[in-house]
């Protein structure tokens, strides 16, 4: 928030590894994590640095719930394309433990 000059968070949702989803632009702002992505895509990020090592069993089962509950509400399509933030911007985001992790979950496609 600092370094952009952001009065918010950029992305639209944060996971703890307390098990929490912590909201940050939400559901329904557009978000600022993934440039020329923002506009067609939900930006979750954990917190923590997960490079070389995987965040605990309650943060990646509050991020799939996380997913799971914005399907039926149509905040997120049921066929949707799951990408880490690499993918998209040249970054080493979301580091290669987590990305090692969502690279075998449903709807990842690199």
């Amino acid at each position: 928030m600092n370094t952009q000059k952001w009065c918010d968070i950029g992305y639209n949702f944060l996971v703890g590894e307390d098990g929490r989803v912590y909201e940050g632009r939400g559901w329904t702002t557009l978000g600022a994590h993934a440039r020329s992505y923002n506009h067609i895509s939900i930006g979750i990020s954990f917190i923590g640095s997960f490079t070389n090592r995987a965040p605990n069993s309650a943060a990646l089962n509050a991020a799939r719930q996380l997913i799971a509950c914005g399907v039926p509400r149509n905040f997120i399509r049921s066929n949707y394309v799951l990408k880490g933030h690499r993918n998209v911007n040249p970054t080493s985001c979301p580091g290669n433990s987590l990305y090692r992790v969502i690279q075998g979950w449903p709807h990842f496609r690199a």
